[in-house]
């Protein structure tokens, strides 16, 4: 494996990420001002870019933290799901997003006005540019004001829907299936599986299934039963702490480490000409953006 360019394409997703956080930052300014010439001051919550991004950014094609939790972390607070740590309402909402919210109270003929302002439809997509990633496809507007301001600062969308795709989802697709290949991975992670079963836990046969075990317990509590969230709890840190043995036990962490910067390597060296196409084409669309708004820092 070349190694040095997996760590050229590292570097220009990095600094495209970089880019790409200053552009969205100026493509929701953009997207507001046009919406307030049109007359339009509030929006829903997400704001003006609200639902304008395509994929999941992330730093590269790793996957994620730790599986298993450190000894010390899962005798602290087990996985760190209980709702009571982070104010989470149990339909997954933040608490503060329960907060009135100015524009539910529009009439609904402004909202249905926003609606085609802002993308130029209302009540489902139509007319907007599309792009075709095999299992599916994305889309964003081709008209209203975000689909013109991602025209100024793109200027070929649909080429910014395929890079975007493919840096952000098909290369982590990618790494992933290289990573469920890795024999090392997956023979630390059968031993985990295995401990976990003796320790009492068979139903959790990976670690993303320990979480989703783990959260479930919260699942029907009753808010005005503190003693029923303390009970959860206690189970959710008892089975942590049997997974942190068993990752310690089975090497999982350090084994899963190993592998995925294996895999997260040859994916991007397989991707390397998208990655640099892409820093490309966002730094440019940065560059409008500053431009449009009058900004030279």
């Amino acid at each position: 494996m070349d190694m040095e360019r997996a760590r050229r394409a590292q570097a220009a997703l990095d600094s495209a990420n970089e880019a790409r956080d200053e552009e969205r930052a100026a493509e929701s300014r953009l997207i507001r001002a046009c919406m307030n010439e049109k007359g339009f001051t509030v929006f829903p919550s997400g704001g003006a870019n609200g639902g304008g991004g395509v994929g999941g950014e992330a730093g590269g094609a790793g996957f994620g933290e730790d599986l298993s939790p450190s000894p010390e972390a899962a005798r602290a607070a087990g996985y760190g799901v209980d709702p009571r740590r982070s104010g989470a309402r149990k339909d997954g909402k933040a608490a503060e997003d329960t907060d009135g919210d100015d524009f539910d109270a529009l009439p609904q003929d402004v909202k249905r006005a926003h609606g085609m302002a802002m993308d130029g439809y209302v009540d489902r997509p139509e007319g907007g540019v599309e792009f075709d990633f095999g299992g599916g496809k994305v889309m964003v507007p081709s008209k209203g004001c975000r689909g013109e301001t991602l025209k100024a600062l793109y200027g070929d969308v649909k080429e910014y829907l395929r890079l975007n795709w493919t840096v952000y989802n098909t290369v982590k697709q990618n790494g992933a299936r290289i990573l469920a290949d890795d024999d090392a991975y997956q023979d630390a992670l059968s031993q985990w599986a295995s401990c976990m079963k003796d320790g009492g836990y068979p139903e959790v046969p990976t670690p993303e299934k320990a979480r989703q075990v783990a959260r479930a317990r919260y699942a029907d509590l009753p808010d005005s039963d503190p003693a029923a969230f303390d009970k959860a709890l206690r189970a959710e840190v008892e089975q942590a702490v049997t997974d942190a043995e068993c990752g310690t036990r089975s090497g999982l962490n350090a084994t899963a480490r190993e592998a995925r910067s294996r895999a997260s390597a040859r994916s991007l060296v397989k991707h390397e000409a998208d990655i640099m196409a892409w820093l490309e084409l966002v730094t440019k669309a940065r560059d409008r953006a500053r431009a449009l708004l009058g900004d030279t820092s």
